[in-house]
């Protein structure tokens, strides 16, 4: 076990990550390549965040259970969003607008590349294709080949602070201007853009030949993916505070009132809503038991069993947390906001606790036995 002194001070008394994003923007066009990514078969897509719509990419990985440092890297302030982790390599996308693409072996740099907005929503990947947008007003869509981060095409699209995602051939932006928009992967050409009238609220989802956004006039749409036709709408009880969970036909969408409600798609029915104690700001998670978990903003984690209606809580953390949760084979990972990691039974016992010197915003990754936590001031640190 190991102890990291001089816990961020901000954290405790609560952060405004839009005014850091905003104090984060610097002047400055592409970061130098460093050196090319080795030639690598990628084993599969990360579409959106999280890696699907039950938000557990990390649900086949196995979190150590005595893990210590193997390094730690910079690559530049303001990690909000979860890192890609694709075989040799780790992915990162920060508020001050760079994206950086690491060894995850050594976590030497291979390449960085600075945008003209911040990257708060994060990278999604198409094979060896990286897809994001940034948050500034006039924000862009970008597509980076992953071998040295040149751009295959970059698009207009407004400001966009959720993370994209990509459905076959094509990537779905909701924008604070109010608007979905559909870009081809392969050369950025405009689909389709739907007005929704209000900014959107969280990353749209898929599901079937639709695609699912909500908005922060507290409505959920449904569009037709191939057309952008608004085919369905129903009214919220109160507004998306994070990225919306899908499990066969029925959407879990947390709120900032501390509720979740499910819906049944594809009819937009009102199943059920329930308390969990405080704003939900994480995503969340399915584990591989069919319960569903959620961490709310009193770092409390609740449990929703598979066929249930209402949420029990299972651990109280102390403190507060954010977006930091993630589930790894029958365990949770929480991170709170003062630098403690957790790993949790699924039952809420704890199995271990580590501290590090600064907010844990995002989830943490899990590849191949080992943990890459994100700290908000731009430092990555692997565990194994």
């Amino acid at each position: 076990m190991f102890r990291e002194r001089g816990k961020l001070d901000g954290a405790r008394k609560g952060v405004n990550f839009a005014a850091l994003a905003a104090a984060l923007l610097v002047a400055g066009a592409c970061g130098r390549p460093l050196r090319p990514v080795p030639p690598l078969q990628p084993r599969g897509d990360w579409p959106t965040v999280l890696g699907n719509a039950q938000r557990a990419g990390f649900a086949a990985e196995r979190a150590p259970e005595a893990p210590e440092i193997v390094w730690r890297a910079d690559v530049g302030r303001g990690l909000l969003t979860p890192l890609l982790a694709e075989g040799p390599v780790l992915i990162a996308t920060t508020a001050n607008r760079m994206v950086a693409v690491l060894d995850a072996e050594t976590g030497e740099h291979y390449w960085e590349r600075r945008l003209d907005g911040p990257v708060t929503g994060g990278a999604v990947r198409r094979g060896t294709r990286l897809v994001v947008a940034t948050e500034d007003r006039d924000g862009k869509a970008y597509a980076l080949g992953l071998e040295r981060g040149r751009t295959a095409w970059d698009r207009s699209i407004g400001a966009s602070p959720f993370p994209p995602l990509m459905v076959d051939g094509a990537a779905y932006f909701a924008t604070a201007g109010g608007e979905l928009v559909a870009l081809a992967v392969e050369d950025g050409d405009e689909l389709w853009r739907t007005e929704l009238g209000a900014a959107a609220a969280s990353t749209p989802v898929h599901h079937g030949d639709a695609i699912l956004v909500a908005t922060v006039r507290d409505t959920l749409y449904r569009l037709d993916r191939a057309s952008g036709r608004i085919v369905g709408r129903a009214p919220l009880p109160a507004t998306v505070s994070a990225a919306p969970a899908l499990i066969t036909d029925t959407l879990y969408l947390p709120l900032q009132t501390g509720d979740l409600v499910a819906y049944r798609l594809p009819d937009l029915e009102e199943l059920w809503r329930a308390p969990f104690g405080a704003p939900i700001l994480a995503a969340p998670v399915a584990g591989p038991n069919g319960s569903l978990y959620v961490l709310n903003r009193n770092a409390e984690v609740w449990r929703v069993r598979r066929g249930g209606r209402a949420g029990e809580r299972i651990a109280s953390l102390g403190g507060a947390a954010r977006a930091s949760l993630a589930v790894a084979q029958d365990r949770l990972l929480v991170g709170r906001l003062d630098g403690k990691l957790f790993l949790l039974e699924a039952d809420g016992r704890v199995v271990w606790e580590r501290d590090f010197d600064d907010s844990i915003v995002a989830p943490v990754t899990v590849a191949d036995g080992a943990l890459y936590v994100p700290l908000l001031r731009g430092t990555i640190v692997k565990l194994r």
